[in-house]
């Protein structure tokens, strides 16, 4: 797959701009990429739960107990969680910086979007990664509305067809509550 050299120079061709081959140097084109790829990256992976994203862990219980009295057990969070989807069994907690607090004490799992390289990155993603960094680098690169006009179009197009591919990889959990029949019985 792409690496983040690859990315970066690919957004850069569809803005006008020649690729580069290292983020080190002083040109405005990496001291833009070098500054900004990482959070836009973070921020796609943050959007949508992406299937190639998910990952599942069992939380480890830390000795420590938490400073407050309103939970009395700390579980500590991945340390590649962007966001957390569930908790597993559901149960009342709060998350602070990289800790779960809650009431709970036994076996704790979690479901999770995490923070995946490069190279585990399916064509569908990088492809919408390269337009977000487009749609950044027109502005603060190029200097001009109508790029960045239309490489927000053009981005909005990619994270559509992302999306949708991505939601046709696995698949969907069909509603099974039904009060109203049920009540019959």
């Amino acid at each position: 797959m792409a690496s983040k050299i690859d990315l970066i120079s690919n957004a850069l061709i569809l803005i006008g701009d020649p690729p580069i081959n290292t983020l080190d140097g002083d040109s405005r084109a990496q001291t833009t990429a070098a500054n900004l790829y990482d959070n836009v990256v973070k921020n796609e992976l943050t959007k949508h739960r992406w299937g190639f994203a998910r990952r599942k862990a069992q939380l480890s219980l830390l000795v420590d107990t938490p400073i407050d009295n309103e939970y009395s057990n700390a579980y500590q969070l991945p340390s590649d969680l962007l966001v957390l989807i569930k908790i597993k069994p559901r149960l009342g907690y709060q998350i602070y910086g990289d800790k779960l607090y809650t009431n709970f004490s036994q076996a704790l799992y979690c479901d999770y979007i995490s923070d995946v390289a490069e190279s585990e990155w399916p064509v569908y993603f990088a492809k919408m990664i390269e337009y977000a960094l487009a749609r950044d680098f027109a502005t603060a690169i190029r200097d001009s509305a109508a790029s960045a006009d239309r490489m927000a179009a053009e981005y909005l197009n990619a994270s559509r067809m992302a999306r949708y591919t991505d939601s046709q990889q696995h698949p969907q959990t069909p509603i099974i509550d039904r009060p109203f029949v049920d009540i019959r019985f």
